[in-house]
C-alpha cells in the first residue's frame, strides 16, 4: 500500500498527468513499496492555485513501520518527478505522510495486515 494523491493546479494536459502518475507510482516502487502491490494507488488531483503558493501538495496514506530514510527517499524522488514531467521546482513540493493502523486500511471489506519489509 500506500495511497498517494498529487494536487496540481489546472492547465496540465490528460497526458502530462498520466505520466506524473506513472513517474510517482515507479518512485514509490523504488523507494518506499519495492514490490508491486494491488494496493499502491496513486492519483492526481486538480486544484484551485499556483505551483509555489500551496501546490503541489501530495498526501501519502500508509500503514506505520517504514523508516525515515525510505520516507525522504519517496519526498526526494517524487519531487524529482514533478521537475522532470511538469518543471516544478522541488522546493515547491509538501509532501505530508500520514500513517494509520493497518486496522484502519481495509480492501474488500478486509483489514489490510500490519506493513512489514518485502524482504521478510
Amino acid at each position: 500500500m500506500p495511497i498517494v494523491r498529487v494536487e496540481l493546479p489546472h492547465g496540465y494536459s490528460r497526458a502530462q498527468l498520466t505520466q506524473t502518475r506513472l513517474a510517482v507510482k515507479a518512485a514509490v516502487l523504488q523507494t518506499l513499496a519495492p514490490k508491486e502491490a494491488k494496493y499502491d494507488y496513486v492519483a492526481i488531483r486538480e486544484v484551485l492555485g499556483e505551483i509555489g503558493d500551496g501546490v503541489p501538495i501530495v498526501t501519502v496514506d500508509l500503514r506505520p513501520g517504514r523508516e525515515p530514510e525510505r520516507k525522504a527517499a519517496l519526498a526526494h524522488a517524487i519531487a524529482q518527478a514533478l521537475k522532470a514531467e511538469l518543471a516544478i521546482d522541488p522546493a515547491d513540493v509538501y509532501v505530508l505522510f500520514r500513517e494509520n493502523v493497518a486496522a484502519n486500511h481495509y480492501c474488500g471489506g478486509t483489514p489490510l495486515p500490519d506493513w512489514v519489509p518485502a524482504d521478510r
